[in-house]
C-alpha cells in the first residue's frame, strides 16, 4: 500500500445491542468470559447482565474421610466473590460439597444464608457431601453449622418449582434434629406446595453411583410426595417405592404426574435393596389417573429378568430405559422389552460395552420394532452395517443417536492368521515371489487396517446423510441427566 493511502475500516461493533454480547458471553467459560469483559465497558455491561447469572454451581471440598484423618476442607475464594457480587441474580442453583462435612466451613455458610434471603431461586440441586452408607455410620457426626444454612434455603423458599437431593447426610443423628433434616424442612414450608419436580438421591452419572446407600424408607417417602401434589416429574431410587407410593401419586386431588424417573437399585443379598413388586392393578390406576404419564427406568447394577419384572409389567407405562455401564443387558431382558413395550418405547440407552453377552441381534429387532423410538444410544458392540440399519430406520428423526467409536467394527474381516500354518515360515504369493510369513502377515494387517479405517469412513458420511447432519460416533462415554 502507497504512502498515504487508508485501507478500509476495520467493523465497528460498539452499536450492536447488549443482548447480543450476552450471548456471546453465554457460550465462554467464566475465566474466558472474564477476560473478555475488561477490555471495554460495553462487554463489562454485558457481563453484569442478570441473564448470564441466572444459572450457577458453587463447589466446596469437604474432608477426605468422616473420620477426621485428614483435614482438608477447601472454600475456593472465587466462589465467595460470585455469592457477593451476583447471588442475587441466581434463579438456577447447584450446590456441590465433595468429601464429608465434619469441619466448620467458617463464613461459607453465613454466605449461603445470604444468598437464601436475596434469591429467587427457581431450581435448587444439593449435592451435599458423599453419598450416606451404613460404612460411614461409625464417623463423626456431619457439622451441623455446615447444615443449618442449606435446611434454611429449604425454609425459606418462596419461588422453588424444582428441587433435586443427590446426596445429603442421612445419619440417623441428623435426621433426628429438625434444624438439619431438609425432607422435614420441606414439608413445613407452605410456600413450596406448588413444587412441580422432585429428585432423591437419583445421580447422573453414566457409569456408577453409591450402591447401597441409605435412603428414606417407602413410607417416609410415600408422605412426602402426598404432601407436593403438584409435582408433574419425580424421580426416586426403587427402594423408595411401593404400591403405597403408587397409590398416593393416584390420588384425586392431585396434579397429573408426567414423568416419573426410577433408578433401579438391586443387591441380591440385601432385603432392603429388592425391587419393589408392583402389580399391573396399580399400574393400571396410576396411568388412567395420571394420563399421557412416562415411566423412565435406569437400572444401575445387574438384576436378573425375573427381579425386573416386579417393576416391569405389561400395564406399566414405560417410555424409556436406560441400562448403565455395569447393569449387564442381556438378550432375554432386550428380548422382553421388546414385546412389551415396543408400542411406547420412546428412548433406549445401554452404557455397557458388551463384555457379557453380545446383544447387536436384539438391539436391532427392538429397533425396528419399536416405532417410537427417537433417543438411542449404544456402546456395545455393533458392526458397520447395523450402524447404517439403525440409521436408515429413522433418518432424520432421530433426536439422538450414538454408538461408540472403539466398538464399532468391520464385518467380514478375513482371519490372517488361519490362512498359514504354525510350520510356515516362507510361501510363495500370486506373482511368484517368496515371502516371509512374518512380513506378509504384517503386510496383511495394514491393509486389513486400511480397509477398516475406510469402511468405517464409508458408514460414517452414510449415517450423516441419514440424519442431516455431521455425524461422529462417541469417542468416549458421555454423560446423562
Amino acid at each position: 500500500m502507497a504512502d498515504g493511502e487508508t485501507g478500509p475500516c476495520d467493523p465497528d461493533f460498539s452499536d450492536l445491542p447488549t443482548m447480543i454480547w450476552v450471548n456471546t458471553l453465554s457460550r465462554l467459560d467464566l475465566k474466558t468470559r472474564y477476560k473478555v469483559s475488561i477490555t471495554c465497558s460495553k462487554l463489562n455491561e454485558a457481563f453484569h447482565h442478570p441473564t448470564l447469572w441466572s444459572r450457577m454451581t458453587l463447589y466446596l471440598i469437604g474432608n477426605m474421610t468422616n473420620y477426621g484423618w485428614v483435614k482438608q476442607s477447601v472454600v475456593p475464594a472465587r466462589n465467595m466473590q460470585l455469592v457477593k457480587h451476583f447471588g442475587k441474580y441466581f434463579q438456577n442453583l447447584t450446590i456441590v460439597i465433595s468429601g464429608y462435612l465434619d469441619d466448620d466451613f467458617g463464613n461459607w455458610n453465613n454466605l449461603i444464608a445470604e444468598v437464601a434471603n436475596k434469591c429467587r431461586l427457581e431450581s435448587l440441586k444439593l449435592r451435599v457431601g458423599t453419598a450416606t452408607s451404613v460404612s460411614h455410620y461409625e464417623g463423626k457426626r456431619s457439622c451441623s453449622r455446615n447444615l443449618i444454612p442449606l435446611v434454611n434455603f429449604i425454609k425459606n423458599a418462596f419461588r422453588l418449582k424444582k428441587l433435586h437431593i443427590v446426596s445429603w447426610p442421612m445419619y440417623p443423628r441428623n435426621l433426628e434434629n429438625i434444624d438439619e433434616n431438609i425432607f422435614e424442612a420441606a414439608m413445613l414450608n407452605p410456600k413450596l406446595k406448588e413444587l412441580e419436580e422432585l429428585s432423591l438421591f437419583c445421580e447422573d452419572a453414566s457409569d456408577w453411583t453409591e450402591r447401597q446407600p441409605i435412603l428414606l424408607q417407602p413410607a417416609d417417602t410415600t408422605n412426602l410426595v402426598h404432601h407436593f401434589c403438584n409435582l408433574r416429574h419425580l424421580a426416586l431410587r426403587s427402594p423408595m417405592v411401593d404400591q403405597g407410593l403408587l397409590k398416593a401419586l393416584s390420588s384425586r386431588g392431585r396434579q397429573s404426574l408426567q414423568r416419573l424417573h426410577i433408578l433401579v437399585n438391586y443387591i441380591s443379598d440385601d432385603e432392603a435393596f429388592q425391587i419393589p413388586e408392583i402389580p399391573d392393578k396399580v399400574w393400571e390406576e396410576f396411568s388412567l389417573r395420571n394420563i399421557g404419564v412416562q415411566v423412565a427406568l435406569t437400572i444401575l447394577s445387574k438384576a436378573p429378568l425375573l427381579e425386573l419384572c416386579n417393576l416391569l409389567k405389561p400395564a406399566c407405562p414405560v417410555h424409556f430405559l436406560t441400562f448403565m455401564e455395569y447393569s449387564g443387558c442381556d438378550e432375554a431382558t432386550v428380548q422382553y422389552i421388546t414385546d412389551k413395550y415396543k408400542h411406547t418405547l420412546t428412548g433406549f440407552e445401554s452404557h455397557g460395552k458388551g463384555g457379557y453377552v453380545e446383544l447387536e441381534r436384539e438391539i436391532v429387532t427392538l429397533v425396528e420394532n419399536s416405532p417410537n423410538i427417537r433417543n438411542f444410544l449404544y456402546f456395545g458392540k455393533i458392526s458397520c452395517s447395523n450402524v447404517e440399519r439403525l440409521a436408515e430406520l429413522r433418518s432424520s428423526s432421530w433426536t439422538n443417536f450414538q454408538v461408540l467409536r472403539s466398538s464399532v467394527y468391520v464385518e467380514d474381516e478375513d482371519n490372517i492368521e488361519g490362512r498359514f500354518s504354525e510350520d510356515e515360515v516362507v510361501v510363495k504369493t500370486a506373482d511368484g515371489t517368496y515371502v516371509m510369513v512374518s512380513v506378509l502377515k504384517k503386510q496383511l494387517r495394514e491393509q486389513q487396517e486400511l480397509n477398516a479405517e475406510n469402511r468405517k469412513l464409508e458408514m460414517v458420511s452414510r449415517v450423516s446423510d441419514l440424519l442431516g447432519y455431521k455425524w461422529t460416533p462417541s469417542l468416549k462415554k458421555p454423560k446423562f441427566s
